[in-house]
């Protein structure tokens, strides 16, 4: 029996929106009631234009989702003459518009105050259907202006977003964000070696120290020249006991080490940034592995996406990981940063983080810090506030906050 193609999105009647500043309280009415035309009704403000604009960029973006297969809107932009429009311009245009569009419904959440009321006059005087749309409790609300027999439940719109998705309502792309995939053998390494830093921290610390020692050795940092390279990837890795061997057995099941009769030797490319990531893996990158594998079965986190990057930062090398996804908890974007210990000062980590989430057009953050030095957890708490970023401090916090059982 042939399998069934997904059904085509239908359309419903056309939708009179006044724009908002919140980009989802722009989309989600729109992905409810999937109008077949869209009348958007906004102040001369540049914001309000660029979030017509935003709305235009999603609409092929969700028409990507098998749900929302061949949606295609029409989308009319309806600005108004101020910046500051008031009640009564903005209630002559839509009187207007609902005279040419008979069924159009009005959706008055967005705009000013005195917008909302000048678009509420004029469905009344029409006796059009019209609502606000409450985004935190997910539920539209009737104004009792017109008649309309149920509006639908939002509960499950959650399901179809994607990063891509609530990038693109933002004006921002998923192309921007740059990230690879994370194989099941390197997440279970980064378990392992969470596992193992939990019970076997100081073998685990010292493994490290040794590492970095046997491969940085120049001034701190690596050769430069491809022979020497080679000559340090030739070398047996620092020997231990059964912590270590538990975990260079799972770092050459990820492909990041190999063994032969001489020991575990890394297994990278002999360039700088190669064995800079593989070095960075292995000393403080199991983290953020360890809860992305946590993300990916915990039903509150969707999409998991992994973004490493090898930058230059004041002059030296740095490695900017991040995990990006949604959050269906906050029905937002959510950036997280994981770091086992900080090489700057706790506000320039936060700020940093800060600044790539208003990159992405404004992502909720949680900074993930495991061993914080004495002193500075009060500092990330302060600063981690100051910023609105969310924090999760030390082994306890972060399996509350990621592991598949939290709540």
């Amino acid at each position: 029996m042939k399998p069934q193609s997904p059904a085509p999105a239908t359309s419903g009647p056309s939708l009179l929106q006044l724009v908002s500043d919140h980009a989802l309280e722009n989309l989600l009415p729109i992905m409810a009631l999937r109008p077949s035309k869209l009348l958007l009704v906004r102040s001369a403000d540049k914001s309000a234009e660029s979030a017509v604009a935003n709305l235009r960029a999603v609409v092929p973006v969700l028409a990507q989702d098998p749900a929302f297969k061949g949606y295609q809107p029409k989308i009319i932009d309806l600005p108004l003459s101020s910046t500051t429009p008031d009640i009564a311009e903005t209630r002559d245009l839509i009187a207007r518009e609902l005279i040419a569009n008979p069924g159009t419904m009005v959706n008055f959440t967005g705009g000013t105050k005195l917008m909302s009321i000048g678009a509420h006059l004029a469905a009344s005087v029409f006796g059009r259907a019209s609502f606000t749309f409450d985004h935190e409790q997910m539920r539209f609300v009737d104004a009792h202006t017109g008649r309309h027999e149920r509006w639908p439940e939002l509960g499950s719109l959650s399901k179809h977003f994607t990063p891509r998705l609530l990038l693109a309502i933002q004006g921002r792309s998923l192309d921007d964000y740059r990230h690879e995939p994370a194989s099941d053998p390197l997440r279970a390494f980064g378990l392992k070696a969470y596992e193992l830093r939990n019970q076997h921290s100081a073998a685990i610390e010292a493994f490290i120290k040794n590492l970095r020692a046997q491969f940085q050795t120049q001034n701190g940092r690596l050769p430069q020249e491809p022979e020497e390279l080679k000559t340090l990837l030739a070398k047996p890795l620092p020997a231990g006991g059964d912590p270590i061997r538990f975990l260079l057995t799972a770092t050459t099941s990820a492909g990041l080490t190999r063994s032969d009769s001489q020991g575990w030797k890394l297994s990278a490319a002999p360039e700088r940034r190669a064995i800079e990531r593989s070095l960075h893996l292995l000393s403080s990158g199991w983290l953020e592995l360890a809860v992305l594998d946590c993300l990916q079965r915990n039903p509150r986190y969707q999409l998991p996406m992994w973004s490493f990057e090898h930058v230059k930062q004041s002059g030296n090398d740095s490695n900017d990981a991040d995990i990006l996804c949604v959050d269906t908890r906050s029905n937002s974007l959510r950036l997280i940063c994981c770091r086992v210990a900080l090489t700057r000062s706790p506000a320039e980590h936060l700020e940093g983080l800060a600044a790539r989430a208003r990159k992405l057009g404004g992502a909720a953050c949680t900074f993930v810090i495991y061993k914080p030095a004495q002193g500075q957890e009060p500092l990330i708490r302060s600063e981690a506030r100051r910023l609105g970023i969310d924090a999760a401090i030390e082994a306890d916090e972060i399996v509350k906050a990621f592991s598949p059982h939290a709540g």
